[in-house]
């Protein structure tokens, strides 16, 4: 297991564990129920009450047999699930449902905090003693897969009633593909959109949401004071790499050549959108550069930030932990450039192969992925909406799905020109981190940003030809 453990410590990704923090807090609480999409942003509008989405979907299926040909256990067994989310009222009800449905079954939660999870779940696994089911942002999938850590699920998958393999959205699919084999169940999603003050632009005299990055920048430079300590935009150097990527894509670039051997985003589009992006650093606070994406709600609560880009999950921190300024901010697409894009996230559930009790952690992911439980999940209820992105198609293309919550039907669009950095090869996560850095360095002023793409794509390189 020493070289396993090598491998999977080498390829850990640097990514958005602070905001998937974020979302576990969300699911319990209130989110921003009375948005909706209009236009080219996310309008104030009232909503009437709707019955939960969850009521509507999979009232056919049997969940407590919805793989007939996989065999209940007939002694009791306790299996473990290792994630960030467990203290969710949500799951834990779940729990309780889905041991009434299989009495010889018993869920222990595990929680480790979303920003340790891959290093622990890599040192478990390593160890030779990993969870029987897995929480896992889908960027790591492909990781612990080639490493021959994660169980295929295929063959579970078609003999489920519950879980449709080609019903699930195709970029987030592919998160959970290895060579063409299943891997993983994606189970919640995102995309990603620009958050603003709407008091803020109205007294800086700017009409709208920028659609462009020409209107991007001048909004930012005309809603920055240094003196008054307010600033167009927020950045985070801790995580330039995952917020630079729609940039990226939107003036055309890519991370990876389409076989994934050769690394692109250093190419000329590549670096004008790195350019554009450090910039942005002039209209950010300096005292949050240091800090993440999670931290950085606060600069935007208390109206020293004007502009902020994130995931739906933002919407119900908003609306959850800071009541108070409800009305006084809105969300839009991100502004485009030569091509619409944003970037597409989420999570993932995932087995170990060499954990014990492969029939009933199947059991479990398997129910947790019926259509109305996902539903639940994702969406929540009348009484507490949550804003994840349901993962399968048919959810999303159903006009009754966002009733509760009508903010993600914007973010649900903006799926539709959705990219995802779960880039195809094992070794990316290693690229990521030196990209991370590079970026990290030309925010501070170290080096320029072309140069600072350039050094990491040589660097990236270097370990992708390795092999």
């Amino acid at each position: 297991m020493t070289d396993l453990k090598r491998d999977l410590l080498r390829s850990r990704r640097t990514r958005r564990g602070f905001t998937r923090g974020a979302v576990a807090l969300g699911l319990g609480a209130p989110a921003a129920a009375h948005m909706t999409f209009a236009g080219s942003a996310f309008a104030h509008q009232e909503s009437s009450p709707a019955a939960s989405p969850a009521t509507s979907f999979g009232e056919d299926l049997d969940l407590a047999n919805l793989s007939p040909d996989v065999s209940e256990p007939t002694e009791p067994v306790t299996i473990t699930f290792a994630s960030w989310v467990g203290s969710s009222e949500v799951l834990q009800a779940l729990r309780d449902q889905f041991q009434e449905l299989h009495p010889n079954i018993t869920v222990d939660f595990e929680d480790v905090p979303a920003e340790e999870f891959t290093d622990r779940l890599t040192t478990r696994i390593a160890g030779g003693n990993p969870p029987d089911v897995a929480f896992l942002d889908q960027s790591a999938v492909v990781d612990f897969a080639s490493r021959n850590a994660l169980l295929e699920l295929g063959p579970y998958a078609e003999g489920s009633a519950a879980v449709i393999v080609e019903d699930y959205v195709p970029a987030f699919l592919e998160a959970a593909l290895w060579e063409e084999r299943l891997y993983g169940l994606p189970y919640d999603g995102e995309s990603t959109g620009l958050f603003y003050r709407t008091d803020l632009f109205e007294a800086a005299g700017i009409a709208g949401p920028p659609t462009t990055w020409e209107e991007f920048e001048a909004a930012a430079q005309a809603l920055t004071d240094t003196e008054a300590r307010t600033y167009g935009f927020i950045t985070f150097a801790t995580e330039a790499a995952y917020y630079w990527y729609p940039w990226l894509w939107q003036n055309g670039g890519e991370l990876l050549s389409e076989d994934g051997t050769q690394i692109m985003f250093n190419s000329d589009a590549g670096k004008e959108a790195a350019e554009f992006y450090v910039r942005l650093a002039d209209y950010s606070p300096a005292d949050y550069l240091n800090s993440n994406s999670y931290d950085g709600r606060i600069a935007f609560a208390e109206g020293q930030v004007a502009m902020y880009v994130a995931g739906a999950w933002f919407a119900g921190v908003m609306q959850s932990e800071f009541p108070d300024i409800n009305g006084l901010w809105s969300a839009a697409p991100l502004p485009e450039r030569v091509r619409c894009a944003t970037t597409v996230a989420g999570d993932t559930l995932v087995i170990p192969v060499s954990s014990q009790n492969h029939d009933a952690s199947w059991k479990w992911i398997e129910f947790l992925s019926a259509p109305q439980n996902l539903a639940l999940w994702t969406l929540g209820t009348p009484e507490n909406p949550a804003t994840l992105l349901p993962t399968r198609t048919s959810l999303l293309e159903n006009p009754a799905i966002f009733e509760n919550n009508p903010i993600l039907e914007g973010f649900a669009q903006q799926m539709e020109c959705g990219i995802t950095n779960a880039a195809p090869n094992p070794r990316y996560g290693e690229v990521e981190t030196l990209l991370n850095d590079a970026l990290g360095r030309a925010i501070y002023g170290e080096t320029d940003a072309a140069t600072a793409v350039d050094e990491a794509a040589q660097e990236g390189q270097a370990i992708l030809d390795e092999g």
